[in-house]
């Protein structure tokens, strides 16, 4: 008989939050597959970078996940445009997590006038492709080559998700 999945609770983070967050950012850049990134900024600039729409999600009280939305831009026009990252923490791979994060982060979105959220994705990460596509979002091109990280260049697959709710 399979066990009962663990329940989630999913709140917003909280600065008090950013060690564990950290620590789950920091698995994903040591995977290789998640970020450009060599290593987590500090609380103060990660903080700037996402100035809203930041969750957690709990298991038992524990941080195991975090999903955030960045504006994609200072302009005007642009400001119901934000870019998401989701990152779960490894042992807590595999049962949803990552779907719960980014269903929340896109109900909050909507709810906060966000019209279109956007990612990129390396090929290599099909486990986050699904996710994302499994919540809305749509393949809509792939960067060649657009960044380099230890000495090789990496593709980006570009996806997005369009409100049915808000900018119709």
């Amino acid at each position: 008989m399979d066990a009962e999945p663990v329940p989630v609770n999913l709140r917003e983070l909280r600065p008090d939050d950013w060690p564990t967050v950290r620590e789950i950012y920091e698995e994903g850049i040591r995977g290789g597959d998640a970020t450009f990134e060599t290593e987590a900024p500090s609380w103060e600039r990660w903080d700037a970078a996402h100035p809203e729409l930041r969750l957690v999600a709990e298991r038992h009280g524990s941080v195991v996940g975090w999903a955030a939305l960045s504006p994609a831009s200072a302009r005007h026009c642009y400001r119901g445009v934000g870019e998401v990252s989701v990152y779960v923490a490894e042992a807590a791979r595999g049962d949803g997590l990552g779907r719960s994060l980014l269903a929340g982060l896109v109900q909050r979105s909507e709810q906060a006038g966000y019209w279109t959220l956007t990612a990129g994705v390396f090929p290599e990460n099909e486990a986050s492709i699904r996710l994302h596509k499994a919540c809305g979002f749509r393949e809509v091109g792939v960067r060649e080559r657009v960044g380099e990280a230890g000495g090789v260049w990496r593709d980006v697959v570009l996806l997005e998700r369009r409100s049915t709710l808000v900018g119709t």
